[in-house]
C-alpha cells in the first residue's frame, strides 16, 4: 500500500487489498454506536462509505479523504481508517482586535482549520485597541471603540486611522459558516481589563471615570472596569445579552487576563464592595467580579471560560473553564481544578504564533505538554488544547496565514492525538507530503525551510522581533505586572 499521511493521524489506517479504491461515494451515515467524533472511512474497489457518530464526524471522515486524495490523484488505495480525538477541546483563536481580519479572510482561515479537525474558534474581538463588533445596545462601542486613531504596536509608526468592524449579520454569517464546518465560535469579551477602547466609548464605567482615547499601543494599562458600581454589571449584562443574540453556541470567554488593580486599591467603592462581600485581596475582587459575570451568563445557559489569571483570587465558581496560558507559581488552576474546574491548555512557549518561528517552532507548537506540570493527576479535568495568534504585530494578511501555518496544523494533532502523538518527525514527513493542501485553500503557510531555523537564524529572528520592545516598554510591562 502506498504510505498515506493524515493530519491529525489516525488510531489506525487498515489496508483494503492490492486494487485501487472506487472514487464515489456510495454511504455516508449515522452510527449511534459510534462517540460524537468517532468516524470510519472505507476506501473499497466499489467505493466509499462513510459513517460517523455525527454529522461532524462524518465531515472529519471526508477531511481525511480529501488529505488521501491529494496524495494519491486518480489512484486511491483500497484501506480504512477509524479514527476519534482524545480531546474533546481543539480550539484555535484569532485576534481581531489590534489589528482588523476582513470577514473573507477570517472565513479562509476557518476553512483551514476545519480541514485539521479543529473544532472551536475564540473569536478574540475586543480589546484595549479596538471594539470590532456591530453594537446595537450600546452603539459608541463600535462607533468610537472601534476607531484606533494610529498605529505605534512595536517598532511600527503610522497616523493611519483603522475604524472597521463586523456588522451583525457579518458576524451572523460567520458563525453560521462555522457550524456548516463542525466549528463552534467562543466569543470573547475581556473583563475586567482590557477595556480601553469600551472605555473610550463609556468611561462612566472605569476606575476613573475619565475620557480616554482608543490605546493605539501594546500594552497592558491601567484602566480596568470599576468592581465598586452597581451600573458595571448593568452595563456588562446589557452588552452580553446583546452579543447572546449573536453567538448561540454553549461557551463564552470573559478573559481576566493582566488586570492591573491599581485604580481599585484606591477606589471607595470597591473596598466598600469588598467589605460587603468578605473579600480580603483585590484578587478575591476580581474573583466577585468574574464571578457575578459567571452567574448571569450561566442563567443564560452558557458556560464560562478566563484566562488563568482570573482564578488567583482562590474564590472561582468550579463550573468556569480556565485557560492556562502564562506561568501559574501557586498552582491556582490545580486548585480549582480539584474543587471541580476544568481547563483548557495553551501555554504560551507551545501555542501563541505571534512569536516567529525562531522563538516558536513548529516543533516547539508539536510537542506542546498537555499534561503541564502540576496538572498530572488533573488529567480528566483537561478538556484539550489551544493555538492562538495575537496581531499587535502583523498587519497583513499574507503574515496572519504564514504565522499560522503549519503551526496550526501541528496544534492540532497535539489537540487530537494528545500524550499519544507519533511524534514530531512523523509529524514532519507527513506535513511535507500534504504541504500543497495550503496553496489548494489559498494560504500562504510558512515554507518548509522555516518550520526549525537553525541557531543562527532563530537568533536573528529572535533579535528582529526584540526591536518591538522598548527598554520603557518593557520597565512599564513589568510595573503593571506587579499590580495584577
Amino acid at each position: 500500500m502506498v504510505e498515506i499521511g493524515i493530519i491529525p493521524e489516525p488510531k489506525k489506517i487498515l489496508p483494503g487489498g492490492e486494487e485501487c479504491a472506487g472514487h464515489v461515494i456510495r454511504e455516508k451515515k449515522l452510527n449511534p454506536a459510534f462517540g460524537e467524533e468517532e468516524y470510519r472511512l472505507q476506501l473499497k474497489a466499489d467505493g466509499i462509505w462513510i459513517e460517523g457518530g455525527s454529522e461532524k464526524a462524518c465531515l472529519y471522515a471526508e477531511m481525511s479523504l480529501e488529505q488521501i486524495r491529494l496524495q494519491c490523484g486518480e489512484d486511491l488505495p483500497c484501506l480504512t481508517v477509524e479514527d476519534s480525538p482524545e480531546y474533546s477541546w481543539r480550539a484555535f483563536h484569532i485576534d481581531c482586535a489590534r489589528h482588523f481580519i476582513p470577514a473573507e479572510e477570517l472565513k479562509k482561515m476557518i476553512r483551514m482549520a476545519a480541514h485539521f479537525k479543529f473544532n472551536k474558534f475564540h473569536w478574540h474581538f475586543s480589546d484595549d485597541q479596538g471594539w470590532r463588533i456591530e453594537c446595537r445596545r450600546y452603539p459608541l462601542l463600535h462607533e468610537v471603540g472601534a476607531v484606533q486613531k494610529g498605529d505605534h504596536m512595536g517598532n511600527y509608526d503610522s497616523e493611519e486611522t483603522e475604524d472597521r468592524y463586523y456588522t451583525r449579520d457579518q458576524v451572523r454569517e460567520i458563525v453560521a459558516y462555522c457550524k456548516e464546518l463542525g466549528v463552534e465560535v467562543i466569543p470573547e469579551v475581556d473583563m475586567p481589563g482590557h477595556v480601553t477602547a469600551l472605555l473610550a466609548a463609556y468611561p462612566q464605567y472605569g476606575g476613573r471615570g475619565e475620557q480616554i482615547p482608543v490605546e493605539t499601543r501594546a500594552g497592558i494599562f491601567r484602566d480596568i472596569l470599576c468592581a465598586g458600581k452597581e451600573e458595571t454589571f448593568e452595563f456588562i449584562e446589557g452588552l452580553l445579552e446583546d452579543l447572546l443574540e449573536l453567538f448561540p453556541g454553549t461557551y463564552f470567554h470573559i478573559g481576566g487576563d493582566e488586570a492591573p488593580k491599581e485604580y481599585w486599591s484606591s477606589c471607595p467603592l470597591c473596598r466598600k464592595r469588598m467589605e460587603e462581600e468578605g473579600l480580603s485581596t483585590l484578587q478575591e475582587l476580581q474573583g466577585y467580579v468574574e464571578n457575578r459575570i459567571t452567574a448571569y451568563l450561566k442563567s443564560r445557559g452558557r458556560t464560562v471560560i478566563v484566562w488563568n489569571e482570573a482564578a488567583y483570587g482562590g474564590n472561582l465558581d468550579p463550573d468556569t473553564i480556565v485557560q492556562l496560558w502564562t506561568e501559574d507559581k501557586e498552582n491556582r488552576l490545580g486548585a480549582h481544578m480539584e474543587k471541580g474546574g476544568s481547563a483548557v491548555i495553551s501555554i504560551v512557549k507551545n501555542c501563541y504564533c505571534d512569536y516567529p518561528y525562531g522563538i516558536t517552532s513548529l516543533q516547539d507548537v508539536y510537542e506542546l505538554d498537555v499534561r503541564p506540570e502540576g496538572l498530572e493527576k488533573a488529567e480528566k479535568g483537561i478538556l484539550g488544547t489551544e493555538c492562538l495568534i495575537w496581531t499587535e504585530h502583523i498587519r497583513d494578511m499574507e503574515k496572519l496565514e504564514t504565522m499560522c501555518w503549519p503551526r496550526y496544523a501541528a496544534s492540532a494533532e497535539a489537540g487530537w492525538c494528545g500524550q499519544k502523538r507519533p511524534g514530531y518527525v512523523s509529524f514532519e514527513g507527513r506535513m511535507k507530503r500534504l504541504f500543497p493542501v495550503f496553496e489548494r485553500y489559498g494560504i500562504h503557510a510558512e515554507k518548509v525551510s522555516g518550520w526549525v531555523p537553525p541557531k543562527e537564524e532563530a537568533e536573528r529572528q529572535k533579535a528582529e522581533f526584540e526591536k518591538n520592545f522598548s527598554a520603557e516598554d518593557r520597565q512599564e510591562v513589568e510595573k503593571m505586572q506587579e499590580i495584577i
